[in-house]
């Protein structure tokens, strides 16, 4: 049967935008700035370590970051359910 892929995202930032394609053999392209000269692609969680070695090795990479995504505390049960606080006035100055 068919089983879920654990991925991650990489965010790598590049000197020129021409090299862009040339990264495109180590994962999934999501999103190519231009502008920004950054791009974001997914990889297999399991091989993360080595391509993140890999990638960052490349003379034409400027830095490479790992998504913080998994990181991130998604459990919102509590925030949505809280009391109105109780707004005090203003003691009148005269």
């Amino acid at each position: 049967m068919f089983q879920k892929q654990q991925r991650i995202g990489l965010v790598i930032y590049l000197y020129y935008n021409r090299d862009a394609r040339k990264l495109m053999k180590y994962g999934d392209l999501y999103y190519h700035s231009k502008r920004s000269r950054y791009l974001i692609i997914y990889i297999n969680k399991e091989d993360m370590e080595e391509k993140l070695k890999d990638i960052s090795r490349l003379k034409f990479v400027k830095e490479v970051k790992a998504s913080a995504f998994d990181d991130i505390d998604c459990d919102f049960v509590g925030n949505l359910h809280r009391e109105p606080l109780e707004i005090q006035a203003l003691p009148d100055q005269d």
